[in-house]
């Protein structure tokens, strides 16, 4: 089949500029871009005054199969993403049983196949069961397509078990993106236990004592103080190191000093540490309750001054869907919120819109900055790559509606805003998937929507 898109505004990465173009597309891929294209066997679409983003890429999901089917699965994340404009996601592994072997690995992305919709890629486990106290098998992981590796909600405590991490994913090239937060389990399990022993480690501990005076074991058991050691590691080993979610000013100076001495380090955040605080929170309730949770308006202010200077490289959702059921337990409710199918709106409206970012700050935000830093090779729009993009219009208008979210979660602390920007066509090797808000199965499906 060929699909013709007329007249697009496209977001020329390198020009750093706006110019009108047409994109023909043959089967999977791009087989011409320029201006003034034609083709009598082609159904045309017309994208005048539309923008063409590369496809736009969430490097921080929960999808949460297997184990959780009931939040979210494989499939309805997939349409989740396809229309919020997503084209490609990377799933985090903490699914029932967490994603910490091969062969568990191998059948998740197996599943993601069969569903078709998306560009889905996992990371995997850091340690054993998400239990911080044994290494997985990096090399095998690495060899059996694993996106990245980290333990999602959970930090790794041990210096010595995260140093020889660090050592692993460099000999064995695979990205590290460890969560820096302290959550429930670290809480309960690991942060009560190393407290009774931690005298004594550290009287015997070489380890610790060659570390900088100012990472004692207190300074680095919460966000910015695990990335000031994982840092630490970074000189070390030379491993590359991207950070989730990043949500403290402090956090912030710790990875501008990291990209200052030339490390390599990357960051991410979200739209709700982006656009939330915690006085938000009190408001919404338990839809907004998060880890790490929300922050101070001062946290907010300098996370987007961190995007305009380049200290933020990415911006992911941490999409995590629960059911209605348990987020109405109040104090009780699970962490999370669902951000794919509104984040790319926030975003447009509030840091595009004001002026902050341009739409080609965005577009690297989005997508090209997600695809280098992860290795995904599936972002750019180019001749012979695979027609993976997103069409956006920057001034359509709409109100966020949870009711009519392709996710299973309605968890969404945006539900009732007004936004200016939205994705109206996501292409994914050249099919399109998602066409004025509606997941189209089939191609057949597409065809009708066409006048």
């Amino acid at each position: 089949m060929k699909v013709l898109i007329k007249k697009g505004l496209f977001l020329d990465p390198f020009m750093k500029n706006k110019k009108e173009i047409d994109i023909l597309m043959i089967g999977t891929r791009i087989k011409r871009i320029g201006k003034g294209i034609t083709d009598t066997n082609a159904i045309v679409v017309n994208a005048k005054d539309k923008i063409v983003f590369p496809g736009l890429i969430d490097v921080h999901v929960h999808f949460r199969e297997p184990g959780q089917e009931h939040k979210e699965t494989i499939a309805t994340g997939m349409k989740a993403a396809a229309a919020g404009g997503f084209t490609t996601v990377v799933a985090e592994p903490n699914t029932n049983p967490p994603i910490d072997t091969p062969t568990r690995l191998k059948k998740v992305l197996s599943i993601a196949r069969k569903e078709g919709l998306v560009n889905f890629f996992s990371k995997a486990c850091i340690t054993k069961g998400q239990m911080g106290e044994k290494l997985t098998d990096i090399e095998q992981l690495q060899n059996a397509g694993a996106a990245a590796l980290t333990d999602d909600g959970h930090p790794v405590p041990g210096d010595k078990l995260m140093y020889n991490a660090f050592k692993k994913a460099k000999k064995h090239n695979i990205l590290l993106s460890p969560h820096s937060e302290e959550s429930e389990f670290y809480r309960n399990n690991i942060l009560s236990k190393m407290e009774k022993e931690r005298e004594k480690r550290e009287q015997r501990d070489l380890f610790r004592r060659k570390m900088p005076h100012s990472m004692t074991y207190k300074a680095y058991r919460s966000e910015p103080g695990f990335i000031e050691r994982d840092i630490e590691f970074v000189r070390r080993t030379g491993a590359k190191y991207h950070v989730s979610h990043v949500s403290l000013v402090e956090s912030i100076g710790h990875i501008a000093k990291a990209k200052m001495e030339g490390l390599p380090v990357t960051a991410e955040v979200t739209p709700h540490h982006l656009f939330l605080n915690e006085d938000d929170e009190k408001g919404i309730g338990p839809n907004a309750k998060v880890n790490p949770p929300l922050r101070s308006k001062k946290d907010n202010e300098a996370l987007k001054q961190a995007i305009v200077e380049g200290t933020i490289d990415v911006i992911a959702t941490d999409h995590a869907p629960h059911t209605p059921q348990e987020k109405a337990l109040g104090d009780d409710a699970p962490y999370g919120i669902i951000g794919l199918e509104t984040s790319l709106g926030l975003a447009l409206t509030y840091l595009v819109k004001p002026g902050l970012i341009d739409l080609i700050h965005l577009a690297h935000l989005m997508s090209y900055s997600p695809d280098k830093i992860f290795g995904l090779n599936v972002g750019g729009i180019e001749e012979g790559k695979q027609a993976d993009f997103t069409l956006v219009d920057p001034e359509k208008r709409w109100t966020v509606d949870v009711s009519n979210f392709y996710s299973k979660g309605r968890n969404c602390p945006f539900n009732g805003r007004e936004l200016q920007g939205k994705a109206v066509m996501t292409v994914v090797g050249g099919r399109i998937v998602m066409k004025d808000g509606k997941i189209l199965e089939t191609m057949e499906d597409f065809e009708k929507t066409i006048d």
